[in-house]
């Protein structure tokens, strides 16, 4: 079976953190057979995307290696117009995040082949997607092509979330990336000082923050990932850094570009995460320890509305202290006041991710997704 999967660059990390992920789950998630477990080399997938330089960049050299020996070719997008002919087209195309296919390429489609569009929608708790989940976009013309929408979720009625390999959660593991050890050994030892990631999308929100944590004298170690945040962070030491610098109890440390795996790591190393994109969001979840999301910001606050419903959502089950913390954190409210229920925010974070092992019960969003498309070839 072929694959072809489409990624535009909006989000930068966060568009093709999603797609590097989605494309290397569906690789080792098989499709030709009935029962799921035939060899890798009788399905093919390609990811034709906008900047394919920032797939290797997070992918890494490991993890390049990983997915070409599972059938995966990664091409530019200018290269689809010539990727069909006759004898070569996909059987499954997927659009990620709406994005549109190139107009050759979808005029080749409409001639080759009847290929089973889907179109990856951005990840959301409001409860329309439920209803939305699977529905098809009837043709509004008579040569349009069919799609149907593929609503990522929490809950089992929805896509599901990307799952794949997690962190181990054993204490007593000491393995380290080796991406990070150098930055390891800078830290101050973890009953000194707490360990905070911070990926976010920079500016006065950042700033105030680190004004806070500042005032608050508590000892941390900030490993500061992404140029967003890096720039927010020179500008409020008033100098440069590729090194450490403290300030006060404060260390801030520069991180360097990491794979995606290590990212993950990362998260799951930390005592607390702020992150940004889909992928760094739902990693952080994945990793079971308390996190703010530094969502994007969309036109008419638009984005009140999907964190207020993922709130509803994450802290349903969450006893009154761990409550009041996390939903001040996610406002961003100020850091003294809701520092101190770090104990119980961890707690909540760790029954958050059994919650959501529990809500994969049908699998993953790989599998759901692979089990969506062979339901629609098997219905024809």
């Amino acid at each position: 079976m072929r694959f072809d999967i489409f990624c535009h660059v909006v989000d930068n990390y966060g568009d093709v953190g999603v797609c590097w992920r989605l494309v290397k789950r569906l690789a080792q998630t098989h499709f030709t057979s009935s029962d799921h477990f035939t060899s890798p080399d009788k399905d093919h997938f390609r990811l034709f995307c906008d900047y394919p330089e920032l797939v290797e960049k997070v992918a890494g050299d490991d993890g390049l290696r990983e997915i070409l020996s599972l059938g995966v070719e990664l091409l530019p997008w200018n290269s689809a117009d010539q990727s069909i002919t006759e004898d070569i087209y996909p059987d499954i195309v997927i659009e990620t995040f709406s994005c549109e296919l190139p107009a050759v390429y979808s005029g080749k489609l409409k001639s080759f082949s009847k290929a089973l569009i889907i179109n990856l929608e951005y990840l959301s708790a409001e409860t329309w997607t439920i209803s939305a989940h699977g529905l098809p976009s009837p043709p509004s013309q008579s040569d349009d092509l069919l799609r149907y929408f593929y609503y990522p979720g929490f809950t089992p009625e929805s896509g599901g979330l990307l799952q794949g390999k997690l962190p181990s959660t054993d204490e007593n593991n000491t393995f380290i990336p080796r991406s990070l050890d150098q930055i390891w050994r800078k830290l101050r030892p973890s009953s000194e000082a707490k360990r905070v990631s911070i990926f976010t999308y920079g500016g006065e929100k950042l700033t105030q923050l680190l004004n806070q944590m500042l005032r608050s004298n508590q000892p941390l170690d900030l490993l500061v990932c992404g140029e967003n945040a890096l720039k927010t962070c020179q500008v409020w030491l008033e100098e440069e850094f590729s090194e450490p610098v403290s300030r006060n109890f404060l260390q801030l440390i520069p991180m360097p570009f990491i794979p995606q795996d290590d990212f993950d790591w990362l998260l799951h190393a930390c005592d607390l995460n702020f992150v940004r994109g889909e992928d760094s969001f739902v990693r952080a979840q994945w990793a079971g320890k308390p996190f703010v999301w530094d969502i994007y910001p969309q036109e008419d606050d638009a984005h009140h509305i999907k964190l207020d419903a993922f709130l509803g959502m994450y802290l349903q089950n969450a006893l009154p202290s761990g409550k009041k913390a996390a939903y001040a954190a996610m406002h961003w409210e100020e850091f003294a006041d809701w520092w101190q229920a770090l104990h119980p925010m961890t707690q909540h974070a760790v029954m958050w991710r059994q919650e959501l092992m529990k809500s994969q019960i049908k699998g993953d969003l790989a599998i759901r997704l692979r089990d969506f498309i062979l339901e629609k070839l098997k219905k024809g």
